[in-house]
């Protein structure tokens, strides 16, 4: 922000100019006020620009479109002079810095911010286009950060859909860098071209350098060539997010993604990276942002108390007070200096109290004890009895939770009610051990083999013999999330970095690995089918392995090969693929059974696929629940929870078992989709249920719950000691092996409770 000159106007129709903000191809851009005293941005077109007749008849043609433009991450138009001299146009002022500003000095944004970011340019994306405009200029200087979210600004080169075609000089329209192949060939530049555009700058925010520069400085020539014909240089993009801008850029504007599609996934993946919806950026970027607003207003209050503004006499009745001289600070440069190396972004310590998801993926609270040389986990042992809970405990002291405390259910305990009081005697269950593990545990246990296996926020997978509550053995893998599989003498699991392992169950030793780049996150990117994995990858069809060896074997070939759903039984592999179409193949040979176009462009599946009862089910994040006949691929019903699911669906004794995303637990009857009963539940992310032995169990912040699965009726609870104080949350879809109950804890712990 800069002082005006003596040149530089005063006043643009209603509003006070009160400092410089930058200036552009099209004019300048200056800091203003209403009236009311609103501060708003204002571009003031150059003088010469004003004099093009055919300039200003297209440019009060857009502003008319721009003005149309409404959402929650877009900068409005709030006024305008297109016949003024010079013309103008004021948008509400964005208090936060530009994303090119932002990731020069700051360096690429955290892989959880990305996912908010792209979730919310797809979201202005998308109310731009429906009022039938093109931004067309969609770059890391037109997108600002604001606390709540990102903002699109500078519809100055938008055109409407119905005259998407070049200027008939052949001007090109738009920043080279960003631009789609359908820009840069003069062809029709639609909705879709914007997509693109989408594409390189989350590129630019995940790896700090957009994706089709040769070097710095490319000629524009080559810079051309490689949008049109060649790949864009992602190597420095994370993998995580690197699937959807891939998707994003892909040449053929048919081929990118719906961005109804991409701005529910990356909301999805941003909240299972630990994002709450009460906080749109992860807390480092948050900061840095809440920095620059700070400087902004201290800068932006001193402007408008500069001495000199007395209004012409005082309103009656009133007395004007003098105004002392009030000196602007100097403007913040971000801790950097022109020049300098990025300020790294802070790193929030992780509370005790914090977000259960959150720290699933911050540094892990606490150390693991290393003994000679080897990660060492102490195991205390509890009673196995019913009775007087432990230390460790089910209850606080008294076994009374305070007043207004949420059950498992979804209610509260009424004054001095005691948990055993609400379930009825001997309902409540003491825990059968713990394993302290010295860091929170990431994702969801898997059990098999006479084993627990578990992953820990410091990398770690490790395996725990039930018999002997000891480590067998640890492996470091990476970020782990979705329940590993005990596979015959092996168990499989996925990471977060798109790596596959499968490890000797006996010892952790690796038998064989594979890198998918497919993310698992929460969600499996494999299937098993007797002696056989189905991997999913991230651009070839799906391919089945022997677990026992990793010897490859046949193929899954579906009209687009990034599958977002897989699963397998009896024999039979079904594939969801990224345009919606469920498959069905046979698993020894590769043959095709049959194929359904099941989900529409706007919609997303959100839980994976359940086979049984002579079915497969898909729950999506809008809220449909599918049927789909296993043997023809006929849809059998759909049902509507009430809300969107991104907690795996489960299958046993002819009822379906959903967990919405608001905690509503439901029993759907799965051969006609009618609700048996339901039950509501703390909301608690993407973790679902686990159904056997007539039981249901699920987990909430405050305790481990256990239902009959045919009535929905409690059957016990189980809850830490630090519930109730705040310090301890479950953070895992329970596995069940032995008679036990396994569950993850954020209290650095893993909990056995007898079933």
């Amino acid at each position: 922000m800069d002082s005006l000159t003596a040149t530089d106007l005063r006043t643009v129709g209603e509003f006070r100019l009160l400092a410089r903000l930058g200036s552009g191809g099209m004019g300048q851009v200056f800091l203003g006020s209403s009236l009311a005293g609103r501060i708003v941005a204002v571009k003031v077109i150059h003088a010469e620009l004003g004099r093009d007749a055919e300039f200003v008849r297209r440019f009060r043609h857009e502003v008319a479109a721009a003005q149309k433009v409404s959402g929650w991450y877009t900068a409005p138009v709030v006024a305008a002079g297109v016949d003024d001299n010079p013309p103008w146009l004021a948008t509400a002022f964005v208090p936060g810095p530009s994303l090119d500003d932002l990731v020069r000095r700051h360096g690429p944004l955290p892989v959880a911010a990305v996912w908010r970011l792209a979730a919310g340019l797809a979201e202005a994306l998308r109310a731009i286009h429906g009022i039938g405009l093109v931004h067309r200029d969609l770059k890391p200087a037109n997108v600002l950060l604001a606390l709540d979210g990102p903002r699109v600004i500078d519809f100055g080169i938008s055109r409407a859909v119905t005259d998407t075609r070049l200027t008939a000089t052949g001007q090109i329209i738009g920043t080279l860098s960003y631009m789609s192949p359908e820009q840069v060939l003069g062809e029709v530049a639609g909705p879709a071209s914007d997509t693109f555009s989408l594409g390189s700058v989350l590129a630019y925010a995940a790896s700090g350098t957009d994706p089709f520069s040769v070097s710095p400085g490319s000629p524009s020539a080559s810079v051309m060539f490689r949008i049109v014909h060649g790949e864009p240089d992602l190597a420095a993009v994370p993998a995580q997010v690197r699937g959807l801008i891939e998707a994003c850029l892909a040449k053929d504007p048919q081929a990118r993604p719906d961005l109804g599609r991409v701005a529910a996934y990356s909301t999805a993946a941003a909240e299972r990276l630990g994002l709450s919806p009460a906080a749109f950026w992860p807390s480092g970027l948050a900061g840095v942002i809440q920095a620059q607003q700070a400087a902004l207003a201290a800068q932006i209050e001193a402007l408008q108390l500069t001495p000199g503004r007395d209004v012409e006499g005082a309103w009656p009745g009133l007395s004007a007070a003098p105004v002392g001289p009030v000196t602007a600070p100097a403007p913040s440069n971000g801790g950097t200096t022109a020049g300098g190396p990025p300020v790294p972004w802070p790193q929030a310590p992780a509370a005790r109290g914090a977000s259960r998801r959150g720290l699933l993926i911050g540094a892990g609270v606490g150390s693991i004890a290393v003994l000679g040389g080897a990660v060492g986990w102490a195991l205390s042992s509890q009673s196995t009895t019913t009775g007087t809970p432990s230390s460790a405990g089910t209850v606080p002291a008294g076994g009374v939770l305070p007043t207004g405390v949420s059950l498992p259910t979804g209610e509260s305990l009424s004054a001095g009610q005691s948990m055993q009081e609400y379930y009825g005697a001997g309902a409540h269950r003491t825990q059968a051990w713990k394993i302290p593990t010295g860091n929170a545990i990431e994702g969801n246990p898997g059990a098999g083999n006479g084993a627990v296996y578990v992953a820990s926020t410091d990398n770690n997978f490790y395996a725990v013999t039930i018999a002997t509550r000891r480590q067998a053995w640890s492996f470091q893998a990476g970020s782990v999330s979705a329940a590993p599989d005990a596979v015959g003498g092996v168990v499989c699991f996925s990471t977060n970095e798109g790596h596959f392992y499968a490890l000797r169950a006996a010892n952790g030793r690796r038998v064989w690995e594979l890198d998918t780049s497919v993310p698992a996150v929460y969600k499996k990117t494999w299937a098993v089918d007797g002696g056989t994995v189905i991997l999913a990858q991230a651009a070839a069809p799906a391919q089945a392995y022997e677990a026992a060896t990793g010897a490859k074997g046949v193929s899954f070939s579906t009209q687009e090969p990034y599958l977002t759903a897989l699963t397998a039984d009896q024999g039979i592999v079904y594939a969801l693929d990224e345009s919606g179409i469920l498959y069905a193949f046979k698993t020894a040979t590769g043959a095709l059974v049959w194929h359904k176009q099941l989900l529409s462009s706007d919609d997303e599946p959100g839980t994976g696929l359940a086979v049984g009862s002579g079915g497969v089910y898909l729950g999506t994040v809008s809220g449909t629940i599918y049927s789909v006949a296993a043997a023809s691929g006929q849809v059998r019903w759909t049902y509507h929870p009430g809300n969107g699911m991104d907690s795996p669906l489960v299958v046993a004794g002819g009822l379906l078992y959903v967990r919405d995303n608001q905690g509503s637990l439901q029993a759907i009857d799965a051969a006609h989709g009618k609700k048996v009963w339901e039950r509501a539940t703390t909301p608690i992310g993407p973790y679902g249920v686990t159904v056997t032995g007539g039981r249901v169990y699920y987990s909430t912040a405050l305790a481990i719950q256990a239902l009959d699965a045919t009535t929905g009726t409690p059957v016990w609870a189980f809850t830490p000691s630090g519930a109730a104080a705040g310090t301890a949350e479950f953070l895992s879809t329970p596995a069940v092996e032995g008679g036990l109950v396994f569950v993850g804890c954020n209290d650095d712990s893993l909990y056995a409770i007898q079933a």
